[in-house]
Order: C-alpha cells, then sequence, then structure tokens
C-alpha cells in the first residue's frame, strides 16, 4: 500500500518593504537627525540612514514605527500618535522619486479615484500582499476592508488622511473594525 504525501504548506514569505518608504518615514517626514539618538536606535534595530539596504523585513518595519510611536509621539495616545506617524509617512513618502510620482497627480484625480489607487499606492511602498475592497457610502465615502496583518489601523489611517488632503478634501476616517486578519475603515470627505 503506497502512501501519498501531501507537501508541507509552505507558509508565505514575509513582505519587504523598500527602503523609499523608510526614507520617507524617517529622513524627509519625521526628519530624523543622521547623528541623532533615533538614527541610532534605529541603526541598533537593523535601519541605518546612512547605508540603506534595498528593502527590508516587514518585521523590520514593525519594530521601527513602534519606536517612532514612542519616541516621536510620547504624550499622545496611541491611536493618535500611529495615526499623525501615517500622515507624516505620506508626507516624507510624497517627498521620495517614487512618492512624488503618486503625489503629483493627487489633486488632479480627485478623492474617489484615489481610493481607488489605494492598492496601487500600496504596491508603490512594496505592500502587493495586501487585499483591499472598496464599497461605497455615498457620493462621498468609502468603506476599506484591508488584509494588512502588519501595520496598524490607525497608521493606514492617518496616512490616508494625508493622501486625501493631497487631492484638496478635508477627510473623516473611522476605524470600524480590527481583527488579526485586517482591519475595516470608513472614509468621508
Amino acid at each position: 500500500m503506497t502512501h501519498s504525501r501531501r507537501p508541507a504548506e509552505v507558509p508565505p514569505s514575509s513582505p519587504r518593504v523598500p527602503a523609499s518608504v523608510f526614507e520617507g518615514l524617517f529622513v524627509r517626514g519625521l526628519k530624523a537627525e543622521a547623528e541623532g539618538r533615533l538614527a541610532r536606535e534605529l541603526v541598533a534595530l537593523g535601519y541605518d540612514m546612512k547605508r540603506p539596504e534595498l528593502d527590508y523585513p516587514i518585521q523590520l518595519w514593525q519594530r521601527v514605527t513602534a519606536l517612532a510611536r514612542q519616541d516621536v509621539y510620547p504624550e499622545l495616545g496611541d491611536e493618535e500618535a500611529w495615526r499623525q506617524l501615517g500622515r507624516q509617512l505620506v508626507v516624507g513618502f510624497a517627498e521620495t522619486f517614487i512618492g512624488r510620482v503618486a503625489a503629483v497627480a493627487l489633486p488632479m484625480i480627485g478623492p474617489a479615484r484615489a481610493m481607488e489607487r489605494v492598492p496601487r499606492y500600496l504596491a508603490m511602498m512594496g505592500r502587493t500582499d495586501v487585499e483591499v475592497t472598496l464599497s461605497p457610502v455615498g457620493d462621498r465615502g468609502r468603506r476599506v476592508y484591508l488584509t494588512d496583518r502588519y501595520n496598524r489601523p490607525d497608521l493606514m489611517a492617518g496616512g490616508l488622511e494625508r493622501m486625501l488632503e493631497l487631492t484638496s478634501v478635508q477627510p473623516r476616517i473611522t476605524v470600524e473594525e480590527r481583527s488579526a486578519e485586517g482591519y475595516r475603515l470608513l472614509v468621508r470627505w
């Protein structure tokens, strides 16, 4: 009697985050001093602003953003601190070479089309693993579900707020649901 063996399930490889995203947050968004305390702590974790690698494991991204949350916004509650960090990420990423490509079009395409492009923008930031489901909420809103197991929903909410502000609207974003597999945001403008 022959036993057929099923191949062992290979877990999908963890996502990698391009150096441009690290540059966007730390060099351009937060303007961390290359010789400062934050820069030294980042080096200790594995990210050297002066000698960037091509990309980094998502787990390092999680560690450095948690450090930034504590270091830059210690006086804020968790949700607001992560939201502010997300805003600074988009501010800084829009100043990188690759980020400028997306940012220059935002005022022309408007908020609805910008929301439709979220999967493309996430891919530019190395996150091809995130599935994005959008459903309309009237003419000026979208309910967004993201299968993002690595980022805080408030980081994404802050990033989307800043992105939509670049389309000349005043967004209001609520985190409606949080789970280990992802989160749901209500985005209105």
